[in-house]
This record gives structure tokens, sequence and C-alpha cells, in this order.
């Protein structure tokens, strides 16, 4: 194992060509990653902590993988905040991709496909993303491990990697700040923690929520409990189930995932990142191979066609020289060492990179097989999703948005959700229905936001 480990990390590190993921679009690079071998930097994210992570034994380096999105907002941060994903020589016993591809790049990866029609297909296929109201009872618990069981104040739980891979997206009633509010102090006491800290936790995770006002206000069955109106009426306007550790929701109508879902997801997102991630690498490098290639033809062709525009005399000349070089003995005995060198050198890479690649697939095969069995585990939990009304898929798409979004924007998103206008003019038509219902507010001219 030692001498294929040796191996395996000469091939991916000294004998690595750049890896470049490009795309020149309105002559900027959009995206570049490179696999050469740069000088070392310390505090790389293989040696941070990671909580649910895969991580034991010893740390794993990897080759320099520096990832530059200008185009997915990574251009607006100062340089020192641009992802440096691997920094060392390789240690471990084996190269890993799941601690090259971690399931925080997932939200990078999506948006990077979702600007290509010919590969969104792999987005839209292959990763799941679970929508769902979530209830105070799954906040409660979150907030209670994090201030009684976490042993490293920078582990993150199933559900927050979950959430932060995009896999899990959490929506919450308003009144979830006010219930948590509530019994804020009492976790604080049963975890042994001090009120300050179960606030300031409290405020870094409802950051990672999306908050909803319903507009209902009147029960429409029977009301087992009270408190969990807002759930109710969240789940009916938005269409989605509630996640959530309560019987009285499923007794007042409400759909619901009972399961634990928080470990299912991270791993899903955690298997995805590796084969999106390898699948993007994969495909661009191919893409800028090909393209390497044709422009070294026309290099060549072009010099071709110089030498041939040069005088008779100097065709001779050059004739002759080569001619020299390959009569003179030493000259001969010099061509023939380059050429036996370059063989041997070829010989012995062969077999270290042929291993590597082996090593890759075999865990770009798990990491699929993992993507196909989360999937299923995720999609057999879920309620059977209903028909949604365009009102529906607007306050959906608006609830988890950061700010106003263009008319055009919230249409094409619901084409891709599914949603079929029969209307002469969908934009047109959606901007009447929005305006009709007096839940949206037009802030400027054709963009909408929901109002508070």
């Amino acid at each position: 194992m030692s001498l294929v480990t040796n191996q395996l990390s000469t091939a991916t590190v000294s004998y690595s060509p750049t890896f470049i993921i490009g795309l020149m679009s309105t002559g900027r690079l959009i995206s570049v990653v490179a696999l050469s071998p740069p000088p070392v930097v310390q505090g790389s994210l293989a040696s941070r902590s990671l909580p649910c992570s895969r991580l034991s034994g010893s740390k794993v380096g990897r080759s320099a993988f520096v990832v530059i999105y200008s185009e997915l907002g990574a251009s607006r941060l100062p340089r020192d905040k641009i992802g440096v994903m691997a920094t060392q020589p390789i240690q471990s016993d084996v190269f890993r991709l799941d601690l090259l591809f971690r399931s925080d790049t997932l939200p990078l990866l999506r948006r990077f496909l979702e600007m290509w029609p010919d590969l969104q297909h792999l987005v839209e296929l292959r990763v799941v993303q679970v929508r769902a109201i979530v209830d105070a009872n799954v906040v409660q618990g979150e907030l209670r491990w994090r201030l009684g069981s976490r042993e490293n104040p920078h582990a993150r739980s199933g559900l927050e990697e979950a959430i932060d891979a995009g896999v899990l997206v959490l929506i919450a009633p308003n009144f979830l700040k006010l219930e948590i509010a509530k019994y804020l102090a009492a976790i604080a006491d049963q975890t042994g923690a001090t009120l300050s800290g179960a606030e300031r936790e409290w405020e870094l995770f409802q950051a990672k929520l999306h908050f909803y006002q319903p507009w209902s206000q009147v029960a429409d069955g029977s009301v087992a409990d009270p408190k969990d109106l807002p759930y109710k009426h969240a789940s009916d306007e938005l269409s989605w189930p509630v996640y959530t550790r309560d019987a009285d929701l499923q007794k007042m109508g409400a759909p619901v995932v009972w399961v634990c879902i928080d470990t299912t997801c991270r791993d899903h997102a955690r298997s995805m990142s590796v084969t999106l991630g390898f699948t993007v690498g994969y495909t661009y490098t191919v893409t800028i191979g090909v393209e390497a290639f044709r422009a070294a033809v026309r290099g060549i062709k072009s010099l071709f066609d110089g030498f041939r525009r040069q005088p008779a005399w100097l065709h001779l000349a050059i004739a002759g020289a080569l001619a020299a070089v390959v009569i003179h003995p030493r000259s001969r005995a010099k061509l023939f060492q380059v050429w036996n060198s370059a063989c041997v050198t070829a010989n012995q890479v062969k077999g270290p990179m042929f291993e590597g690649f082996l090593v890759l697939m075999q865990q770009v095969a798990a990491a699929q097989s993992d993507a196909v069995k989360t999937h299923r585990q995720i999609q057999a939990v879920l309620p059977v999703a209903q028909k949604a009304t365009a009102i529906v898929h607007a306050r959906r798409i608006c609830v988890v948005s950061a700010g106003p979004v263009p008319i055009e924007e919230i249409v094409r998103r619901m084409r891709n959700e599914g949603y079929v206008s029969r209307a002469q003019d969908p934009e047109v038509y959606l901007r009447r229905v929005l305006l009709k219902s007096g839940q949206f507010s037009e802030v400027s001219p054709r963009m909408f936001e929901l109002r508070a």
C-alpha cells in the first residue's frame, strides 16, 4: 500500500498538468481550477474539524485546487476569502475526492451547471432539494445539541450541513421567533449554557432559515394545538410539508415529514458534490484539451505556411542544417539519448497514473452509488407533492429569495418547477395575479417581493 501511495502521490502531484475549468464569456474568465504543485499554504480546509464528517485518522492533504468564481458571486469576496480547497501534498493512504469536493461546494457547482442548458439536467435529475416548513421542536433539538452535546464549537450538525449545501431548505413562520424566544431560557438551563450563549446560537441558526408570514389566521378544521396553526397555514399556502416530530400537525391535516432526514440529506450533499465536481472537471478538461489540440494544429499549419513563403535558398539552408544534425555521430547520439530518456520517463509515469486513475474511479463510483441510494431514501419519506397554482409558485420563489425578484425570473423558475401557463403572455398574466392577490409588492417596475 505504501508503494501505491507514493506512486499515486507522484502521479497526481508531480506529473499532473494544469487543470483548468473555465469559460470565456464577454472576454472574462468565469472559473479557474488549477491542479499543479504550488507552494504549500498553511491553514487549508483539510485541517478544519468537521461535524458528522468522514475525517478520520491522519489529515489528508491534496495538491492545490484553487477555485475562482468571478461570475458566481465570489468576485465580491476579499482575496483572502477565495476558497483554497487544498494546499498540501498527499499524506494519507488514499487520495480522497470527498475532501476535495466538500458538501459546501455543491451550491457553487449547481449555480455553475445551471448556467448551461446542456448540463442543467445533471442538477435537475440527480440533486435532491427538500423544501419544508420547519417546526419548533426541530429547531429546539438543534439548539440543545449545539449548547449541550457539541464538543467542538466549530462542528456542524447534519441538519446545518444539509442546509449549507442547499439540499435542505427550511422555511418557518414568523411565529417561530416568538416560540423560541419563549423557551430559550429553559433550553439554556437544561443544557448548562448561559442565556447569552443560547441567544447567540439561535441568532446564528435563524440566519439559515427563510421566514414567511402566513396570510390565513382562521382554523379550517380541528385544532389539536393552537400553537401549530402558523405552521399548518404556512404549509397550506406554500404547499410544502412540515418537518416535525409533533403528531398534532398530522391530526390537523398537514402533510408531514416524520423521519429524521438530516444525515441522509447531508450524505446526499457529500456524494453529489463529489459526483458533480468530478463530472465538471472531467468535462471541461476534455473540452480544453480538444481546444488546445486544435490550437496546436493551427499553429503548426501557420508555421508550415510561413516556411513555404520563404525563399528557396533558405529552404536549402535549413534542410542542410537538419541533415548535418542527423548525420553527425554526436548529434545523433544525443537525439537517441533524449528519446530513450523520454521513453523511460513515460514508462515510469504510466503505471502510477493508471493506478491513481483506478483509485479515483472507485471513489466516483462509490459516490454515485451513495447519491442514488440517498436520493431514493429521501424521496421515500416525502409526502406526495400536490399540484400548485401560479400564486403558490410565486410565494415559494419569493420566500427563498434574498430580495425582489424580476417577473421574468419568477416565470422561468415556475417553468423549471413544472408549472405550465396557458396564458398568451405568462409574464403579463402573472403580474396581474400578483397585484390582485395583495400579498406581493412591486417595489420597482416588474420587481416583486412578498409583503412583510
